[in-house]
């Protein structure tokens, strides 16, 4: 069975819609059995609403499993975790830092960091944008939060030279909540890397689509 863990649906603020039909049509073509999906950037800026959509999709389709997408900066975030949690029944939560513009590790994310750990729910994070999510910036999240379950898409790194890839293999050696998905990393060395340090049950497939290619 595959799994892919990091998917982005739904309308997009930029050029890259995934339809839920589009979606369902590249898990068939691709083998993938289940997916743990979330919202693009919401054409609108309505986090609620795309987040209510993704938990339609959930309730319709079993092979997909809901994560809330979240923007901490803005005042009405608190709310929508509540109502993705305890309305929507999404099963864990997706921070983008890059496309929100804000610092993983800036104290504004606490808000929401409060009603994950008070609900027991994954926390996704887009890593290792430059200035917003680097492996450092992402581990001093962790830190705060050892009791939360945490996932860094591409490895931890995103720079795919590798230049920030030892950072991230302190986060996977130092930090036992700490999970990685591979997409991205097309680098052998660095997956086998990243096993040795974090571990293979740490290390999942996520194709991060629509952004890349699922296939």
């Amino acid at each position: 069975m595959i799994i892919d863990a990091d998917v982005f649906v739904g309308k997009s603020l930029y050029d890259n819609s995934l339809s839920y039909d589009k979606l369902i049509f590249l898990m068939h073509s691709n083998n993938v059995s289940k997916a743990i999906i979330r919202a693009l950037k919401p054409t609108d800026f309505d986090f609620d609403k795309a987040n209510k959509l993704i938990s339609e999709m959930q309730r319709k389709d079993s092979n997909l499993i809901g994560f809330a997408r979240v923007n901490p900066l803005m005042k009405e975030s608190v709310l929508h975790i509540e109502k993705a949690i305890n309305e929507y029944d999404l099963k864990g939560v997706h921070l983008h830092p890059w496309e929100e513009n804000y610092a993983i590790n800036n104290r504004v994310v606490d808000k929401i960091m409060k009603k994950v750990s008070d609900s027991n729910i994954l926390v996704y994070v887009s890593a290792d944008y430059p200035v917003v999510s680097h492996p450092l910036q992402v581990q001093n999240l962790i830190d705060r939060y050892p009791e939360v379950t945490f996932i860094l898409t591409h490895g931890g790194q995103q720079d795919f030279s590798g230049l920030s890839f030892d950072d991230t293999l302190i986060v996977a050696e130092e930090n036992k909540n700490a999970y990685f998905d591979v997409s991205g990393v097309y680098r052998r060395d660095f997956i086998e890397l990243l096993i040795k340090y974090a571990g293979e049950d740490r290390v999942i497939f996520g194709s991060c689509s629509p952004y890349m290619n699922m296939k």
